[in-house]
Parts: C-alpha cells; structure tokens; sequence
C-alpha cells in the first residue's frame, strides 16, 4: 500500500512538472509569436504571417505534440535532397542539434525554438516545391512566365495535415505532379548512384570512330556506355575491340539522348559530350527541376511547347506526344524569350514587315550598296500611313538607324522570309512561329540562327494537326499557288510555351539532355545553391 502511495505521487508530480514545463514552453511560443519579428534559435523566421496564424489557430500551443508528425517532417525535409534542393535550408541541421539537446536537458526555451524551426522549415519547404527557390524573373530578362500560384488554402492544408498525420500526402500533392519531375527526379538518383560508384571513364581523343573500325578505346566506350545505361549490361564482358552493330546502336541511342545527329559515328561533337563530367550532369537535372517548379504544377492537357534548348516543338495531349518538329530558334544575341501564349490563327502566304531593328541595321546598308535590292527581294516600302512609295525616289544614303521613317515590307510567295505559313499567338515579343525558305539548316545539330521568332522544319504536320479533317495538301497547295495572303482562324485556340530545358525525362526513366544554348544554367545554378540565410534575432 505504502508503494501504492509512492508510485501515485511520483505520476502527479512528474504530470504537474510536465504540464507546467508544457505551459512554460506554450508562454514562450506566445510571446514569440506575437513580436514584431516571430524568431527561433537565434534567426527570423521566414513565415512570418503563416506562422502567426498557425500558432493564433492553436491557441499558442506546440503545434509538434505528434511524434508522428515530427517524424514525417523530418522525413520530408531529408527528402527534399532528391529535388535537388538543400535539406539545411529548411533548418533540419538545426533542429536536429537542439533534438539532440534537448535529449540530455530538458529546455523550454529550446523546445520552443523547435515547434517553431518545424513549422518554419515545413512552410519554406513547401513554398520552394510549389513556386522554386529561385525567382526565374531576377536572374535574366526575357523569361516572361507567370510564378505559380500558391494554393488560396495553404495555411489550412498544413494545419490539416497535422490533424490527421497525412504530412507525407500533403508534400506529395504539393510537389509537382507531372510525369517529366517524377522521372527527373529518379534520373538524380540514378546519376548520383553513379557519381557514388566512381561516374564513368574519360574517353581519350583519336579518330573518328566508325562501324566496324578496330580501336583501343571501344572498351572504355563500352564501359562508358553500360555506366549511362545505353548498352545493356550483358555485354560487360564483351572484350572485343571492334566498334560492332551493339556498340553503335548504344552509341545511337546516346546520341539521341544528347540531342546530337544519330548517325552512329564518334566524333569530336560526340567525344566531347561523353566527356561531360558526372558532376555537371548532376547540376544539369537539378537546375531544370527548378525549372520544372517554376512553370510545371498547372499545365493544361492539351498545349504547344518550344523547348528553345532542345530546338524542337511538340504538342502535348493528356502527357503525350501527338506532334513533334525541329525548329531554329534565335542566335545568341537574339535570343527567343521565353513566355507563354494563345495561338489563335494561322496565315498562308504571309508578308513580313520587317522589324525596325533588321530594317535599319541590316536592310539600309544593303540599299546604299544596291538601290535594286528592294525589287531583287520581292520588297516594297512604304511611309507610316502605308502608302507604297517608288524607292528610285528615296535617298538612302541620307539616311540612318536614328532617323528611317519608312517600314520594309517583303511580299508573300516562295522566298519571303517567312516562307509559306505562319503560326501566330499575338505577344509583346512579336515572336510567333513561321516556315522558312533556307530548309538546309534543319539538319544542324545547333540551330541558333534567327532573329527571335521560331522557324517550323514540318510546317504542314503542325498545321494539319491543329487544324484536322477539314484540311488536307490539295487544298493547302491550292492556296499556297495563289501567293494571296490567307488568313485561318483556329476554331479551338491553344495554348503555346516558348520554355527552355537543357535536361528532361520521359516515362522510361530516359534522361535528356540538350546544349545551353543561351548560357542560362549557371545563374540558376549559383541560385539553387546559395544557402538561404536568414536574419539574426535582435537581441532582448
């Protein structure tokens, strides 16, 4: 009876010590929340408004009171190293220090430091998966997509999840849900698997490799090749030197991969994308995540998407491919911006009216040179009411880039500028879509070579797809003979991205990879890897 007695009386005390080490701790996380500045371990907390509201909502309590929650948080926060991002931005070094020290001295001040450090790295983290750590708009003019928008119910979705210790299915639905990021995301685990395994072997420079060519360096290829998964691994134990029908297909397949003209043969193009470190590939797949945060959670089923990088157009319907061309996109210092749009309709025959820039940069050094140059490229020009004027009137060489009052306009047939057809969804950019007579340069593995618009290689594939059984050649052709500027409305409008992805991946875990054209990978790059700092705490 007398142990009774003791074993009651110590189960009082220790609940009345905890109740009142719990009220302490709530006190502190009151006081805290409801400062100027919400601070934790020493910083300021980056959601300040949500935490506020959070804590108001529990009426001042440790919202962390479910070992089950704690735990999927920490899961969540460690996981969010296979999107690329970095787990201590979102506090998990810090909380795990004060875990640790709270285990050996009970601290009231550290365990408000901890719900709060929670509930900081929970709400950073999801922001980051549903908008970027990066904001795309302050690293380089010419992306022009609007940010994600924040679920209108993001406080209550967390505060929810809480309840019914669902965390893991709440970061699940925030992350974006689209094929390409799930498989991004196996391709950086996949590649850091190989990266762990000591990454694949540097291919010394030599000839160009052709089939069945003997050399020395098909077996590193062929370890090479095995390493990236294009060569299945039941020819590890092939040791033949010849560059045989396998060792070709491999190298087809790897070409195609890298966005590189699959003929099968090595060159020094081909060497030195095999040369790529593992490091870089690595970086290459966590920078267009970000990208894929940015602009990827919201897509409709059905739209239009230039991957500027990869040089190529495709339709996408309910995540497939319906339609696929290559297409040329602007030089270096003209590049094609990114944006998005609503293609609405269609012209056969167009003119081109020559921007000002190319009227007066490129175009009137020409007519100084050759006063027939207009007649020779099928062009009028004409005063800013449209008036067409005789150029043998027009002294040119009176003229200059500062002060040119005409507009250059170039007739519609078969060696305008903008060749047959032209896709347009009006923008700020005057960007659109458009054929073009120097067909030639399609079969370039770099196809930079515009002035900003995107040049189409299967012109009649698109249109014919976008337009559907009431079209057909015959009646294009018909058109098209009659060089009378034609205007089509498309009856279900779509929507068109201009984008820019210098990696991706499909539904078989095949990684892609394409050239950075316009040198944008490393400014995100610098970004993504920038610990976030935070403010310190002005001290009481």
């Amino acid at each position: 009876m007398k142990l009774k007695r003791i074993l009651l009386a110590l189960v009082l005390f220790f609940s009345l010590f905890g109740f009142a080490q719990e009220s302490q701790i709530n006190s502190i996380i009151t006081n805290r929340v409801n400062s100027d500045q919400v601070t934790a371990d020493g910083i300021v907390l980056f959601s300040q408004n949500l935490l506020s509201s959070i804590y108001e909502n529990a009426n001042y309590q440790q919202v962390w009171s479910d070992n089950k929650n704690v735990e999927d948080l920490l899961w969540i926060l460690n996981e969010s190293y296979n999107d690329g991002l970095t787990p201590d931005d979102y506090h998990l070094e810090r909380i795990k220090q004060i875990r640790s020290d709270i285990s050996k001295v009970s601290d009231p001040e550290k365990a408000a430091d901890l719900d709060l450090l929670y509930t900081d790295g929970a709400l950073l983290l999801a922001t980051h998966l549903l908008v970027g750590k990066v904001d795309q708009s302050k690293i380089r003019k010419g992306w022009d997509i609007p940010q994600n928008s924040t679920p209108i119910e993001s406080q209550g979705m967390l505060e929810k999840a809480l309840k019914e210790n669902s965390l893991r299915s709440l970061y699940k639905q925030i992350r974006p849900d689209h094929f390409m990021y799930e498989h991004l995301r196996n391709g950086l685990a996949k590649y850091r698997e190989i990266e762990e395994n000591g990454g694949w072997p540097s291919i010394p420079s030599g000839q160009v490799l052709k089939p069945d060519m003997h050399d020395d360096r098909v077996l590193l290829m062929r370890e090479y090749l095995i390493v990236t998964g294009d060569l299945p691994a039941i020819n590890n134990n092939d040791t033949s030197k010849v560059y045989d029908e396998n060792m070709v297909s491999a190298i087809k397949n790897f070409q195609l991969r890298h966005n590189l003209n699959q003929d099968g043969v090595v060159g020094k193009g081909t060497l030195e994308v095999m040369n790529v470190p593992i490091e870089k590939r690595i970086d290459e797949i966590r920078i267009n995540l970000e990208r894929a945060r940015w602009i990827i959670h919201h897509l409709p089923e059905d739209f239009l998407v230039v991957n500027i990088a990869g040089y190529n157009i495709r339709r996408i319907r309910n995540d497939s491919t319906i339609f696929y061309s290559r297409v040329i996109v602007g030089k270096h210092y003209h590049e094609s911006p990114i944006f998005d749009g609503t293609m609405t309709y269609i012209e056969l025959n167009p003119t081109w009216t020559l921007p000002y820039s190319i009227a007066t940069k490129e175009t009137l050094p020409k007519l100084k040179k050759n006063p027939d140059y207009l007649s020779e490229k099928n062009m009028i020009i004409m005063d800013r009411n449209g008036e067409v004027l005789d150029p043998s009137t027009i002294n040119f060489n009176s003229l200059s880039k500062n002060n040119f009052p005409y507009i250059v306009r170039q007739k519609a047939g078969p060696h305008n500028a903008l060749g047959e057809v032209k896709f347009m969804f009006p923008n700020s950019y005057a960007v659109y879509l458009h054929d073009t007579p120097a067909r030639s340069l399609f079969a370039r593995e770099k196809r930079a070579f515009s002035h900003g618009c995107i040049r189409l290689d299967d012109k009649w594939g698109l249109f014919l797809n976008l337009m559907g059984d009431e079209w057909n050649m015959k009646k294009i052709d018909e058109i098209v003979a009659s060089e009378k500027t034609t205007t089509v409305k498309l009856k279900n409008p779509i929507e068109i991205m201009l984008l820019y992805w210098t990696a991706g991946a499909d539904k078989q875990d095949e990684i892609y990879f394409n050239k950075d054209v316009y040198d944008r990978d490393p400014e995100v790059l610098e970004q993504l890897d920038m610990p976030i700092v935070f403010k310190k705490a002005k001290e009481l």
